[in-house]
């Protein structure tokens, strides 16, 4: 329990003792006002901007026994305000003043795990005026007090918020939180496996004065345990906490380190600074803002508003390897990837150019061949990134923006160039404290030594071997090199493991002797506290990866009976996507899994986000999900007969629900149900804002937050913790153009497209109490500890996992430490010796017992050989062959009925469904629409295409005169186009440029009017419609296929070529030409296919249609389509009914 759990557990408490003396709370201010006055405490209001306010809007002055606060607002905000300075007199005690500024009634207790909240902590200061508000709103509306309201009495939102007269969302948000979240009960007292003293080694080097120091500290040392007490004794000897500098590398640990010191110094962790680097970086930005060209308070933006920033720069770089012109995003996002790494090493624009410059120099002395080839391409890749991050820094300056990297890089050219500047911070940071040293990057040493000077005042702690965030710089050298940065320092080690069995000590201390992290690195030598259980390690076999599945369920039922809760066991994997479908396997066999997965992949998330889109979509393509639910059932002919319906009506937004009698091909259930469904939505604005309505939805319109909140099992509690993830990340407001919640749609897709997401799946600290297993990756369990620990995938492509170079890798010479080796050679070491990292770092965790898991067999029969450092752990585990397991009952695929008809369809929606059956469904079958926010790349398109479809209409078999041409550009501009963008005029000349080489590639060319060809199957017909023919001088025909992108490099491989290709041989005869025209990268190839690949793809076509009869449209989840989708959000489940293939 954190301190903020604490605080309004504490105020709840004052709340139910209140209403038990008979006080009326829901009388909010003379309830507060009489709370003060019971602790001996006058409160007088006074006038907005009174002196004896001193600038605020609340005070306790301590001396006089006072509260004051602005006499403003209704009675809740005065009630607040007292409520949020009886809050410091509780949990501060009644001598310290305090001094309110601003206050949040509506605050979430959590910060959202995405953008710059992931990253940037909150100041002492910060940090406790968010536990007062948050006393403060639980002292006025206890969550059990909201929860009993809102269930018992069946009071909604506005109810409550009636009876308190109190604002809308801050009811809202406490219900959110008493229904959503399970409630928190306190620990029950366990005796610690770590004594009350210090042990030798851990005393030592607290307790070390006089250099700079460096503990390394093992698994289970008790390291954090050394670190507190290190700050402890520096304030027991009177060392001003204001000297103090604490810095770790997440705002968990520092809020974990922080509840610690004030366990004991209450007063001082005001003082002393402690948190993120990040967060520490940033109070230099602040307090330097001058010196860098920056405003008091720039924005912090995240990589996705970086990318957003950026995207319109994109069409006028002179790119040559990253010029993507329909959907930059990805492209964007690897080169941000890349500039961050730069960032990481200090290095700036101007000298990663030069780097980039050098590499592609000495490429050419390289002998010719692919070497040389290969790597003149990375680096002109290199000055693609050079060339964008010139651009990116101008806008960041232009925009008053940093984002994470400069959070350090910034402060340390600061600091490093700027004497006055270092004088200030190391006066007044005398002792530097660093945790986690083995996860900081170059930058970060670089500040460290720039404040510390010598070092003499510096303590540092870290194991090389738990070195796991190579991606974001991070390097095991600087623990090695830490004598080499601070001369004179001293390393020690901690001796004894708290933590593991011997046995598993000996495990991953045997493994460690063969790690590249350990050279360089004391001997891990430790001594078990815990002795020996009598429980090797495990290896457990099984045939394939589902098999593994069911030998790893056994396992946990296994321990479970054995008197091991499923929530102190864990299975770590290196893979979400391993994770998501062992979580769906527990499951399904009734085991208790505490895992949210990808949020936005969720069923009940993809529910609530496709109703939410109905409010501003003319075509409520999210009406498909919408009827799966019980409530508003409908069959698929009734979507397909309203779709009909919408394209012909064309009524605004939710317009639908006064249309549902005039809809021919609906029964009266469907009817109805389509009613109940608008009377829920109906009084939404469309440019309503995208949290208020989901909480509405949440709370009152659907009734879910009620039916998590009584949910008896852990996947109803699971969906209740994802909706409130979402409601909490929904807070923040996005600035942009369009509607709101178009505004956060299109931000989720972003988010998902780059992999932003990740720490969403993280759990709100109310779930930690679930009993159910916890399921994460190695990165997460990281400083986390489990009775049993389960790592499955221990094969050859699991652990250690394949090497994957960035797309952009660093220009030879960037990263510091690897002289000698090119920028990719450096990144394949990194990656070996991380993944050695990440099996220590898994295996640490374990306390009693460790089961590994491989499969022998893949999925489709092929042999699998198992993980190579099963060999290096061999004489320290054993080995089951023949393990239990529990019986996967296989999941039947859905299948769909298909009116009974000849299949007819094009090449082009064959196309589709090979790439996504899912999609086919959605597009041909359904003929929904789908919504997405198109970039100013996709309008610029849409133009193009429009120029393109008047092209093979009116000039198939001629070319449009100049005046023509120009003259439908501008009218398809005007309709299609980004005309009201500010780089409006870049765009069409791209647009122009494309249209205008289509143009060149049919000069001397003797056009033919294009016409379908049939291809004949036993299994239907297929259509093949040509963009363009022409007839040439050697009397064959060619066949051309016009797209307005780039080629990819699999771009033959699809299987809409082979059918152009076929289709045009049957008609024309063999030889016959199939071109691939493609505009963005202005290039026109002959398409081939060899005859083995075109047996097999035609092959392949048949199974697709055979399949599209049976009914068979699985979807095929895939990381860089899915987000693009435009049925994204309603992807999943589909009611049942019968379709028709739309042509």
């Amino acid at each position: 329990m954190d301190a903020i759990e604490a605080a309004r557990q504490q105020a709840a408490k004052l709340h139910q003792a209140a209403f038990a003396r008979g006080i009326d709370t829901s009388a909010l201010l003379s309830f507060v006002t009489g709370e003060a006055e019971r602790r001996g405490i006058d409160v007088y209001p006074l006038s907005q901007g009174d002196p004896q306010l001193n600038g605020g809007r609340a005070l306790y002055d301590s001396q006089s026994g006072m509260i004051l606060y602005e006499d403003v607002g209704s009675d809740f905000d005065k009630a607040f305000l007292i409520a949020h300075e009886i809050g410091h007199v509780e949990l501060e005690g009644a001598s310290q003043d305090d001094l309110t500024e601003e206050i949040d009634p509506d605050r979430s207790a959590e910060a959202p795990a995405v953008g710059a909240e992931r990253v940037v902590d909150y100041g002492s200061h910060e940090r406790r005026e968010i536990v007062m508000d948050l006393f403060a709103r639980e002292l006025l509306l206890p969550r059990s007090v909201a929860r009993r309201w809102h269930i018992d009495e069946q009071l909604s939102s506005e109810a409550i918020a009636d009876r308190l007269q109190a604002p809308l969302s801050v009811v809202q948000q406490q219900l959110l939180d008493a229904l959503l979240l399970p409630a928190i009960t306190p620990p029950p007292a366990e005796s610690a496996a770590i004594p009350v003293g210090l042990d030798e080694s851990q005393r030592n080097a607290a307790l070390h004065r006089g250099s700079a120091f460096q503990l390394q500290a093992g698994p289970g040392t008790g390291k954090t345990r050394t670190l507190v007490h290190r700050i402890e004794s520096l304030l027991e000897e009177g060392v001003d906490p204001g000297a103090i500098l604490v810095l770790t590398f997440s705002n968990k640990a520092a809020g974990e380190l922080r509840e610690r010191i004030a366990a004991k110094f209450p007063e001082a962790v005001t003082t002393l600074w402690l948190g993120t680097f990040h967060s520490f970086g940033l109070d230099i930005v602040h307090r330097f803002h001058d010196r860098l060209g920056l405003s008091e308070n720039p924005r912090v933006i995240s990589r996705y508003e970086a990318i957003e920033l950026l995207e319109d720069e994109i069409a006028r770089l002179p790119l040559k390897h990253f010029r993507n012109l329909y959907d930059p995003t990805l492209d964007l996002g690897d080169m941000l990837a890349a500039i961050s790494r730069a960032k990481d090493e200090v290095v700036n624009a101007t000298e990663y150019r030069a780097l980039a410059e050098a590499m592609l120099e000495a490429s050419g002395e390289l002998p010719p061949g692919d070497d040389a080839d290969k790597q003149r391409e990375r680096a002109e890749k290199c000055l693609d990134v050079a060339e964008l991050y010139q651009v990116y820094e101008t806008l960041l300056q232009g925009t008053d923006s940093v984002d994470f990297g400069d959070l350090v890089s910034l402060p340390v050219r600061l600091v490093e160039s700027e004497p006055e500047v270092q004088q200030l911070l190391a006066s007044r940071h005398k002792h530097i404290l660093v945790d986690e040293y083995q996860d900081v990057n170059r930058a970060s040493v670089r500040l460290i030594k720039a404040i510390a000077g010598e070092g003499k005042r510096l303590w540092v702690v870290g194991d090389s071997r738990q070195s796991i965030y190579r991606f974001r710089g991070a390097s095991s050298i600087n623990m090695s090199r830490f004598i080499e940065d601070f001369p004179g320092a001293q390393v020690a080690g901690l001796d004894i493991n708290y933590r593991s069995s011997s046995e598993i000590v000996d495990l991953y201390r045997h493994f460690s002797m063969g790690m590249k992290a350990t050279e360089g690195a004391l001997p891990l030598q430790l001594h078990a506290q815990n002795g020996s259980l009598g429980k090797r390690p495990e290896l457990r076999m099984a045939t394939t990866p589902d098999d593994e599945i069911a030998v790893l369920a056994a396992a946990i039922m296994e321990k479970k009976s054995q008197g091991v809760e499923y929530q102190d066991q864990a299975v770590l994997c290196t893979s979400n996507n391993r994770l998501s479908e062992i979580a769906a396997s527990l499951e399904v066999l009734g085991l208790p899994v505490l895992y949210l997965g990808s949020l936005f992949e969720r069923e009940e998330i993809k529910d609530l986000l496709s109703l939410l889109s109905l409010v501003t979509d003319r075509r409520a393509t999210g009406l498909v999900r919408a009827a799966t639910l019980p409530d508003y059932a409908l069959r698929l002919e009734h979507i397909t007969a309203l779709q009909q319906h919408l394209r012909e009506a064309d009524p605004d937004p939710l317009g639908w629900g006064t249309l549902a009698d005039e809809v021919p091909g609906l029964d009266d259930q469907a009817r109805e149900n389509l009613k109940r469904l608008s009377t829920a939505l109906g009084d939404i604005p469309t440019n309503a804002t995208p949290w208020p309505v989901l909480a509405s939805l949440v709370i009152d319109r659907l009734g879910w937050a009620r039916q998590a909140a009584m949910a008896n099992d852990l996947q109803g509690q699971m969906k209740g913790i994802a909706l409130w993830q979402l409601l909490n990340f929904a807070r923040n407001s996005i600035s942009s153009s369009g509607l709101p919640i178009d505004r956060l749609l299109s931000r989720i897709r972003r988010i998902v497209l780059l992999s932003e997401d990740r720490d969403m799946r993280q759990l709100p600290q109310a779930a930690h109490s679930i009993n159910g297993v916890r399921l994460m990756t190695i990165h997460a369990s990281k400083g986390l500890e489990f009775k049993v620990v389960h790592i499955p995938g221990m094969i050859a492509t699991g652990l250690p996992g394949s090497n994957r170079p960035p797309r952009c890798v660093p220009p030879d010479g960037l990263i510091d430490g690897t002289e000698g080796l090119t920028g990719l050679e450096a990144i394949k070491a990194g990656h070996e010796e991380e993944e050695e990292c990440k099996f220590f770092v898994a295996t640490s965790r374990a306390q009693n017992e460790l089961l590994l898991y491989a499969s022998s067999v893949q999925n489709d029969g092929k042999n699998r050989s198992r993980s190579k450092y099963i060999d290096r752990i061999a004489s320290v585990i054993q080995q089951q062959n023949s393990p239990t397991r529990l019986s996967l009952n296989p999941v039947e695929p859905e299948v769909l009925s298909l009116d009974e008809e000849a299949l007819l369809i094009s090449e082009k929606q064959l196309g589709l469904y090979d790439r996504c059956p899912r999609r086919f469904l959605y597009t041909h079958a359904l003929a929904l629409a789908g919504k997405r926010t198109e970039s100013a790349f996709m309008q610029m398109h849409s133009a193009v295409y429009d120029v393109l479809d008047w092209l093979g209409q009116q000039h198939s078999e001629s070319t449009p005169s100049a005046g023509e041409l120009e003259a439908q550009f501008t009218q398809s501009w005007l309709n299609r186009g980004p005309v009201d963008h500010g780089y409006a005029e870049d765009y069409r000349r791209i647009g122009e440029r494309l249209v205008q080489y289509l143009i060149e590639t049919r000069l001397g060319r003797k056009l033919v009017k294009p016409e379908v060809l049939q291809l004949s199957f036993p299994e239907g017909e297929i259509s093949v419609l040509p963009d363009e023919m022409t007839l040439d001088t050697d009397g064959k025909y060619s066949i051309r296929r016009v797209k307005s992108g780039k080629k990819s490099s699999d771009e033959f491989d699809r299987i809409e070529y082979t059918l152009l290709l076929e289709a045009a041989e049957r008609q024309f005869g063999h030889g016959t030409r199939v071109e691939a025209v493609h505009l963005a990268g202005e290039t026109q190839e002959q398409v081939t296919v060899t005859d083995l690949k075109k047996s097999a793809r035609l092959s392949k076509t048949r199974s697709a249609m055979s399949a599209i009869a049976q009914g068979h449209f699985p979807a095929k989840p895939e990381n860089r389509t899915c987000p693009r989708c435009p049925s994204f959000f309603i992807c999943g489940k589909v009611p049942a009914g019968k379709i028709a293939i739309k042509k």
